[in-house]
């Protein structure tokens, strides 16, 4: 797997043999395109990062931190490899190794700003019982008219949610797109 685009595009990422579904090429263009007007100097937050693939992209196409949040020990320390190895500047990104559905408390001890932009891609298992988490999660740490995008099994559907604004499909794949707005 590499890095597709942006400054770093072409750079290696490392990827475990097994216990991952890493996100898809295809489906991180499709974020990338989708983000493409806000990743400029944009504070994003990773969830369930994995390798770092996406966040890696981010940083790759012009964001100016993002925080990558991983609860697995062997995927953690595959991702601080992968970080270590193609993003230069270490102030440009914080590892935090955590369940991201408990990441709540941890990030406000830690007084951690607002985020422009928030990506999820839990397992894909029936996520619906942690949906409330993520939504509780983008309202607290993301800035107003920020970006929430959510990768799920395409079966799923978030659309009643308030915040939804579009959903794309790519094969069992879906992101599903929320917007914080004033309420």
């Amino acid at each position: 797997m590499k890095v597709i685009s942006g400054i770093y595009k072409g750079k290696e990422i490392l990827v475990p043999k097994s216990g991952i579904r890493p996100t898809s090429d295809k489906v991180k263009q499709s974020v990338i395109n989708i983000l493409q007007p806000r990743l400029s100097g944009a504070r994003f937050l990773d969830l369930f990062a994995g390798t770092g693939a996406v966040g890696i992209e981010a940083l790759s196409n012009g964001a100016s931190f993002v925080c990558f949040v991983e609860n697995n020990h062997k995927t953690y320390m595959i991702l601080k490899k992968n970080l270590e190895n193609i993003i230069p500047d270490k102030s440009n990104y914080e590892t935090i190794k955590h369940n991201a559905t408990q990441i709540i408390e941890l990030l406000s001890s830690k007084n951690i700003s607002p985020f422009d932009i928030i990506f999820a891609d839990p397992f894909y298992d029936d996520i619906s019982w942690i949906f409330d988490n993520l939504i509780f999660l983008m309202e607290k740490f993301l800035k107003n008219d920020g970006i929430f995008i959510l990768e799920h099994r395409n079966k799923e559907n978030f659309e009643y949610h308030k915040f939804f604004v579009e959903k794309r499909n790519y094969g069992d794949t879906t992101l599903s797109i929320f917007q914080k707005r004033k309420e």
